[in-house]
């Protein structure tokens, strides 16, 4: 992967758009952060309002304008620019986005050169951005660690069980799984789901988080582990 921090350029999908698919982008790239979600309550009687949020953030659009293609890389542009991937930008290149690729349609025009098309993209975003090829740490039954990110995270972990009960806590917050092999348990916090094999165990307890800053890791039960922080950035 390699882009120049002072050229526009992106790469979605593992393609950069630049070196793979000879486009030029004749505007800067805009860096966005999203806006935290906010509900506005109005009470009778009382002037004003009330803001009340659940510390969540709305997606956003991501606007690529100006792009030019060669005429004759057209098709495979369209084809390659739809759908959903991850999107690196030229001004942020070691954090990837989590994108849906909506490209208007194309119009022709002339230069020096001969033909070439030219077009706009809309990338929707989700909010967060996370860091490109985040290594996992190792521990064995605990871990003192620091989190880069600059919102609460929502990590993954594999655990090696002794068989039984596994006790999992971060900072303050625990969660139990039970009735365990010693087959290694994949546990992913974000999507609220425990694996061992091809079985879903059961838990008690809330699912861990990882907040900016240091965090403490203790478990029970387990000889060994990894910790994939899952760092987000605004």
């Amino acid at each position: 992967m390699f882009m120049d921090a002072d050229t526009p350029n992106f790469i979605f999908k593992g393609i950069n758009a630049v070196m793979d698919m000879d486009c030029i982008i004749e505007t800067e790239l805009p860096e966005i952060s999203p806006n935290k979600r906010y509900e506005e309550i109005t009470v009778l009687g009382r002037s004003g309002s009330l803001h009340e949020t659940f510390d969540d953030y709305e997606p956003y659009n991501l606007e690529v304008e100006s792009i030019t293609v060669p005429y004759d890389r057209l098709r495979e542009v369209k084809q390659w620019l739809r759908g959903r991937g991850q999107l690196i930008t030229h001004n942020d290149y070691n954090t990837y986005r989590d994108v849906i690729c909506m490209m208007d349609s194309p119009t022709e025009f002339e230069n020096e050169w001969g033909y070439f098309y030219t077009f706009d993209l809309t990338f929707r975003c989700q909010p967060f951005k996370r860091k490109v090829n985040e290594q996992s740490l190792s521990f064995a039954t605990s871990l003192v660690f620091h989190d880069p990110g600059d919102e609460t995270a929502k990590p993954y972990l594999e655990l090696k069980p002794t068989g039984g009960n596994v006790k999992l806590t971060i900072n303050s917050t625990a969660l139990t799984i039970t009735n365990s092999s010693t087959e290694v348990i994949k546990v992913d916090c974000e999507h609220g789901k425990i694996i061992q094999g091809s079985k879903t165990l059961f838990s008690k307890g809330e699912w861990p988080l990882v907040r900016p800053g240091e965090n403490k890791l203790i478990t029970t039960g387990v000889s060994s582990g990894t910790i994939l922080r899952r760092s987000v950035y605004l």
